[in-house]
């Protein structure tokens, strides 16, 4: 593995840039990024060629929460 290594809660992340229109099954580009009413993001994507827009809101886990469970 070459020394560049990606984490699965990096905001950084290449999964975050991924997702397929429903419609075209083109890859959809990130429009913008806002924190809704409780402080998680909200990702906005935008398919260029079809114009559909799609709402993700981000999840983060507590790493409090992950050392309580253990």
């Amino acid at each position: 593995m070459s020394g560049s290594r990606y984490h699965l809660n990096d905001d950084k992340s290449p999964l975050i840039g991924l997702l397929n229109c429903i419609v075209c099954k083109e890859t959809m580009r990130i429009e913008k990024s806002e924190p809704d009413t409780e402080g998680k993001d909200i990702i906005q994507y935008r398919c260029e060629q079809c114009g559909r827009i799609e709402r993700v809101r981000l999840f983060r886990r507590s790493r409090d929460g992950l050392k309580a469970k253990k």
